[in-house]
C-alpha cells in the first residue's frame, strides 16, 4: 500500500476549551507524523491511516471555531521540497500509532 505526504496545519482559539482541543489534537497528530513547527505536522500515511486520522480529527474539532488545513503531496512534491536549517521530509520506516 503506497503512502502520500500530508502537511497538516492548524489554528485553534486561545480559550480554555480551544487549548484543551489543541493539546488533544497535538497528541493525536504525534501518533501519525512528525511535529515540524508550531501547529504544523508532516505525515506519511496510506489511505487507511489517513481515513482513520480524518475521522478522529472530525470528532475532535469544532468547525465553527477551529481551522485545520491538510495538504496532500505526492512523492514528486516531497522530493522538490526546499528546506533551510531543517532536514527535508523523509518517510519513516515504520509508523507507531
Amino acid at each position: 500500500m503506497s503512502t502520500l505526504f500530508y502537511l497538516i496545519i492548524y489554528d485553534l482559539p486561545s480559550t480554555k476549551a480551544g487549548n484543551k482541543r489543541r493539546t488533544r489534537l497535538f497528541s493525536l497528530l504525534s501518533g501519525y507524523g512528525s511535529w515540524r513547527q508550531f501547529s504544523v505536522f508532516e505525515c506519511f500515511l496510506n489511505t487507511k491511516q489517513f481515513a482513520a486520522l480524518q475521522t478522529r480529527i472530525e470528532k475532535l474539532i469544532k468547525p465553527d471555531e477551529d481551522s485545520i488545513c491538510i495538504y496532500v503531496l505526492d512523492a514528486g512534491a516531497v522530493k522538490r521540497t526546499i528546506a533551510y536549517g531543517t532536514p527535508k521530509p523523509e518517510e519513516p520506516t515504520s509508523i507507531i500509532l
